[in-house]
């Protein structure tokens, strides 16, 4: 078998999309696993819509990733007088379609050469009526090759005299237009289903459905795994390979990601730029976990949390569903927090990096040890919120409610409350720790508890007052985590903010 070369081909028309990566992901996967090579290209012909900021945002979002494959435009970004790849034997570019002009009129005038196409000189106005005349009669709207039986000779004189012509690809009646794929299985279509269909608006300017086969062909790709999107691409671009007699590739069609109530993916009811899951704080690793998921599982296990070896490991077609997949922010929140964990237990000066212009202005050293701390795992779920967590600490206290502390549900009354607080105020003065000394939590812990039994109230009359007092807010850590790190003259000072409340 032949070395398994796939491709990811995105067009410049907006930021890199979700969709764009866990395909991207699902051709590196394959072709890890398969010991072959991953192409990264653009396909730049849309020039109305394309722009340069956007080919370098999926070009650096995808090298950022770690899954822009082994050769390609981010390897040779001038593509035009690259060498030849390092990951191959000879050079297969440029990369870049917009590059590749003179390639695409060789292989179109070898189409019409052959009468596999012809120029088509039909006018805008006469389509449109015969496209009317169908809808009327409730015909499919396909162009009745008025232009097909014009001579060849006479048509490539009529273009030279600089008359404008579209090209049209010459296709066959009633031929099945048939393919195993890898995901979906057996699918086919009678090419009758088709019509004449422009494959150029010119000589000089390919029409996508062209310059993919041309593109797929002369970089000897051998598996097109795309979207299901593009389906209805497939029986015209084998028709095309067909033309040429070019050995067609494998296709694999991935289900859609889709909104929760299972309509398209879209950024109306999520973020669809992956620019914006990174800089909310979901780590690359995480995301790509987490869309490695959505359309995929290993089959044999119910494992969710995967390292980028175990998933090429693991990684096959056969494992990919054919129904599209929700796209599950929880899940997704999940696995990051996961990753976060990991990623602190593992190596927190390094996780510390990720963060530090999150927390500009905190201590460092005692970040680093609240970060450790057993009471912090698993409280982010995104880096964006490790400076809300740990507010309470660093952060001035905020200027909170009197009815912060005199919380409804726990049943406390104005006298509880002072009750409470001076207590605890009391307590406090009678224990000595260092601020970031951990060790001393619990006995901060059992101090603040046994005021429980001694006041005759309930455990929250007297340890929601504390909590909240010192940090000021509806949601913290506990109470003894945050006299810890802020040490015992803050703690003091916060008790007597909230006993002023109370005058």
């Amino acid at each position: 078998m032949s070395s398994i070369r796939v491709r990811i081909p995105p067009s410049p028309t907006g930021l890199l999309h979700i969709g764009t990566v866990r395909t991207a992901l699902y051709n590196y996967l394959f072709a890890k696993h398969n010991k072959g090579v991953m192409v990264f290209r653009i396909e730049d012909t849309d020039k109305e819509r394309g722009t340069k900021e956007f080919e370098d945002d999926i070009i650096n979002g995808l090298t950022k990733l770690g899954i822009a494959g082994d050769e390609g435009i981010h390897i040779h970004p001038n593509s035009r007088n690259s060498p030849k790849s390092p990951n191959s034997r000879k050079y297969y570019g440029p990369y870049r379609q917009s590059e590749r002009t003179e390639i695409y009129k060789k292989y179109l005038q070898e189409l019409l050469a052959g009468d596999h196409a012809y120029y088509c000189f039909c006018s805008k106005e006469r389509l449109d009526k015969m496209r009317e005349e169908q809808a009327a009669k409730k015909l499919p709207p396909r162009y009745d090759g008025c232009c097909a039986g014009l001579d060849p000779k006479e048509s490539a004189k009529r273009v030279a005299q600089g008359e404008k012509a579209v090209i049209r690809l010459r296709v066959p009646r009633d031929k099945d237009v048939r393919w195993r794929d890898l995901v979906r299985g057996e699918v086919a279509i009678q090419s009758g289903e088709l019509d004449d269909f422009v494959i150029a608006r010119a000589i000089h300017d390919p029409l996508y459905n062209f310059t993919v086969v041309v593109d797929d062909h002369t970089m000897e790709i051998t598996h097109v795994i795309r979207g299901e999107d593009h389906i209805s691409n497939t029986p015209k671009q084998m028709l095309i390979f067909q033309a040429f007699g070019w050995k067609l590739p494998e296709f694999a069609h991935l289900p859609l990601i889709l909104n929760e109530d299972r309509s398209k993916l879209s950024k109306r009811k999520n973020k669809v730029s992956v620019d914006d899951y990174l800089k909310e704080g979901y780590l690359p690793e995480a995301l790509l976990n987490f869309l490695a998921l959505i359309g995929w599982n290993p089959g044999d296990t119910k494992q969710e949390i995967f390292s980028m070896e175990e998933l090429i490991e693991k990684f096959t077609l056969e494992h990919v569903h054919k129904g599209g997949a929700v796209f599950d922010l929880k899940k997704l929140d999940w696995i990051n927090g996961e990753y976060i964990k990991k990623a602190i237990k593992d190596d927190v000066d390094t996780f510390y990096a990720r963060i530090s212009d999150r927390v500009q202005g905190y201590d460092a050293a005692l970040v680093k040890k609240i970060l450790r701390d057993p009471d912090f795992e698993g409280r982010f779920k995104k880096l964006s919120e490790v400076p809300a967590e740990l507010a309470p600490i660093f952060a001035p206290l905020p200027d909170y409610p009197l009815n912060l502390l005199a919380n409804e549900k726990f049943k406390i009354t104005p006298d509880i409350l002072k009750t409470t607080l001076t207590a605890a105020k009391k307590k406090a003065e009678s224990l000595e720790w260092k601020k970031g000394d951990s060790a001393k939590a619990k006995a901060i812990s059992d101090a603040m508890i046994s005021l429980v039994a001694e006041l005759g109230l309930k455990n929250g009359q007297v340890l929601w007052p504390i909590r909240a007092a010192l940090s000021g807010a509806e949601k913290s850590p506990n109470f003894a985590t945050l006299a810890v790190y802020l040490g015992k003259e803050e703690t003091l000072k916060r008790l007597d903010v909230a006993l002023n409340k109370l005058k």
